[in-house]
């Protein structure tokens, strides 16, 4: 009786390390989404500042023909800014990528074990009742043969 009582405890501390592994899954599908949109949001800032060059560019060069020093010089460093600009952005997308693969990778490996954690869990408590049931069987048999016993010896 005591095994059993020892195999129905463990069955519980298994299911509160398989809760507590589906709370750190649930945390880290947070961070996944949240890095998610972070993504987004940097690949929409690049698009954006990608489109605003090009427009810029095409407007000035669809102005007039003739142009001064002065604002050539100007518009030559006005778009190197924005390439500047175009490749930070650039790396922070980047780092934005990597960070939403880490966190994907992370979630990936929490939710498998939490699968895992589940199976187990399921495992332990299937066993714990055909352990159950196994015993309440040779309960009835005992009984059985010690009341057979006691009409057998009258």
């Amino acid at each position: 009786m005591e095994v059993l009582l020892l195999a129905i405890a463990k069955s519980k501390r298994l299911a509160v390390v398989a809760r507590l592994a589906a709370l750190r899954e649930q945390q880290q599908l947070i961070r996944l989404q949240q890095s998610q949109a972070a993504l987004k949001q940097n690949q929409h800032s690049l698009d954006r500042l990608i489109s605003y060059k090009d427009d810029y560019a095409a407007g000035v060069a669809s102005g007039e023909k003739g142009v001064a020093v002065n604002d050539l010089q100007n518009f030559s460093r006005f778009m190197n800014d924005l390439s500047y600009a175009t490749e930070l952005q650039q790396q922070q997308l980047d780092r934005a990528d990597d960070t939403c693969q880490q966190d994907n990778a992370r979630w990936s490996q929490l939710h498998a074990r939490q699968r895992r954690l589940e199976e187990l869990v399921e495992v332990r408590r299937r066993d714990e009742l055909h352990r159950e049931a196994i015993s309440a069987d040779r309960e009835n048999d005992d009984r059985w043969n010690a009341l057979h016993q006691t009409l057998k010896a009258r």
